[in-house]
C-alpha cells in the first residue's frame, strides 16, 4: 500500500483539536489514516503572524522540521527562537507551545507518532490551566539545550559529493543523508531525517517493516511504489506502508533532496529487504538459474 499526495497552501485550515487554545493556526494532514497510515501522523502547520499555541502535551511523540519564519517554541519550560533549518524531537508527555517571532508567518512540517487519533474520539492532546504562550527567547544555542531535544540542519551543510562518507548499503552510494531525529538524539517513536540524491543515483527495489513519508523540498524524483511510477516535485508527499516494495532514481539534471520520516523506529538488523538480493539467494538455496 502507498499514498501519493501534494501540500496545496489552500488546504491549510484550523485545527479542531487546538480550537480555543490557538491563535491564527492553521494544518492540513499530509498522511494519516484516511491515506492507509497505521504509524505515521505527518502534517503541514502554519502559524500568522502575532499567533500561538497554548501550552499541551500529547500521549505520542512529535518532531518537527523549520521550512520558513520564526518561532519562540517553549519544550519542558525552556524557550528557543527557532528559525529555518531548525527541528525538535518532543517526547511523549512533554509540555510545549509555540509563539510566532517573524512578520511572515511560520511554517513546519510535523511528525507524529503513533499517529494522532482522529479529532472526535478519545483524547491524545491535552492542554495546560496556565495559558501563558511565551514571546521572547534567544536564539537556539546547540550547547544550551536544557536537556530537550533539537537541532539544526539546512541546504548549506551538505557536504560536496567528493567529500561524503559511504553509507556502506547496497543502492545508496552517492546518496546523501542526515539522521536528525532518531533513538540516538533521544526519539524513541520514530526518525526524522533529510536526504539529498545527486543526479543519476538511485536505491534499488526494496521494503521495510516501518512506514516511510517523504516531503520532496526542491528538484524532481522518479519513484515506482507497489509497481506504480510517479514524478515527485517540490510539494510533493509520497508515503509507503510496511512491505511496499519501492524504488527512486534522480534522473533529472539537479539534485532532489527531501525529508523523510519513519514509524515505528527500525530494527536494530536486517532494516533493507532488496528484492534482487533476495531472489539471488532464492536462487542459490533452489538451485535454479
Amino acid at each position: 500500500m502507498h499514498h501519493f499526495g501534494r501540500f496545496v497552501e489552500s488546504a491549510l485550515k484550523a485545527h479542531p483539536t487546538f480550537e480555543g487554545h490557538s491563535e491564527a493556526y492553521r494544518y492540513v494532514s499530509l498522511v494519516d489514516h484516511a491515506t492507509g497510515s497505521v504509524h505515521t501522523g505527518l502534517s503541514m502547520n502554519e502559524l500568522a503572524p502575532g499567533g500561538s499555541i497554548h501550552p499541551h502535551v500529547h500521549s505520542f511523540e512529535e518532531g518537527f522540521y523549520i521550512l520558513s519564519g520564526e518561532a519562540v517554541v517553549t519544550i519542558n519550560g525552556s524557550s528557543y527562537l527557532l528559525g529555518p533549518g531548525d527541528y525538535a524531537a518532543i517526547k511523549v508527555g512533554t509540555p510545549h507551545a509555540w509563539h510566532t517571532a517573524s512578520s511572515s508567518p511560520v511554517r513546519w512540517l510535523g511528525m507524529s507518532a503513533p499517529q494522532p487519533k482522529p479529532h472526535g474520539g478519545l483524547r491524545d492532546t491535552f492542554f495546560a490551566k496556565d495559558r501563558t504562550v511565551p514571546t521572547q527567547a534567544s536564539r537556539l544555542d546547540l550547547d544550551n539545550l536544557n536537556g530537550n531535544l533539537l537541532g539544526h540542519f539546512d541546504v548549506s551543510q551538505i557536504p560536496a559529493p567528493s567529500e561524503r562518507k559511504a553509507l556502506g548499503l547496497q543502492g545508496l552510494e552517492g546518496v546523501f543523508l542526515k539522521w536528525m531525529i532518531d533513538e540516538n538524539f533521544g526519539a524513541r517513536h520514530h526518525r526524522f531525517l533529510f536526504i539529498e540524491y545527486q543526479p543519476g543515483v538511485s536505491i534499488a527495489p526494496h521494503d521495510h517493516t516501518f512506514e516511510e513519508a517523504y516531503f520532496i523540498l526542491s528538484g524532481e524524483v522518479e519513484g515506482t511504489l507497489d509497481g506504480k511510477p510517479y514524478r515527485a516535485r517540490a510539494g510533493d508527499v509520497l508515503w509507503t506502508s510496511v512491505g511496499c516494495v519501492h524504488t527512486f532514481v534522480n534522473n533529472s539534471t539537479e539534485p532532489v533532496r527531501w525529508l523523510e520520516t519513519f514509524s515505528p523506529q527500525p530494527p536494530k538488523e536486517n532494516v533493507f529487504r532488496f528484492v534482487a538480493e533476495w531472489e539471488s539467494k532464492a536462487r542459490e538455496l533452489e538451485g535454479t538459474s
